[in-house]
């Protein structure tokens, strides 16, 4: 099991910060598409809560999510497990926290990944891992710049 954190302090209010992360629906008006992240797809009806379903297609694999924990405004969880392209390498078990820990008119966000390979993606992690990395340090900065923009 291979855990990574990041933090970020952010000078908007959680509930600003909150809508942006638990609005699956609206990544796309703050996040832009990457090898990594090319959208959130196939999100299950209703209002995004514990249950919502949703599919992330990646450079490597598939990501079929789950939102496990709804805590406006202060925590949002995922479980997002990854089939490797092609499927044979296997599966990547994908457990996201996101915490918010207001404090006056900022709040930090932390965000937790833990990773869980099974089959030969195993053996590919230590070329898998810089991309995993690199992408939830671009996820952090842009939701970063957008909560502390003027817009909407």
């Amino acid at each position: 099991m291979i855990e990574l954190h990041w933090e970020s302090d952010i000078r908007a209010a959680a509930e600003r910060v909150f809508s942006l992360l638990a609005e699956l629906r609206d990544y796309d008006r703050w996040l832009p598409g990457s090898s990594a992240f090319r959208g959130t797809h196939r999100i299950s009806e209703g209002p995004i809560g514990v249950g919502t379903t949703y599919v992330e297609p990646g450079l490597f694999g598939v990501r079929h999510g789950k939102v496990t924990e709804f805590e406006p405004p202060r925590r949002l969880a995922f479980e997002q497990p990854m089939t490797m392209r092609p499927s044979a390498f296997g599966v990547i078990g994908i457990r996201l926290w996101m915490t918010l820990a207001p404090d006056g008119d900022t709040v930090r966000v932390s965000r937790d990944l833990q990773l869980d390979p099974s089959g030969p993606v195993k053996l590919l992690m230590p070329f898998v891992l810089p991309a995993f990395r690199s992408e939830n340090m671009r996820f952090m900065k842009t939701l970063k710049a957008y909560a502390e923009s003027d817009r909407p």
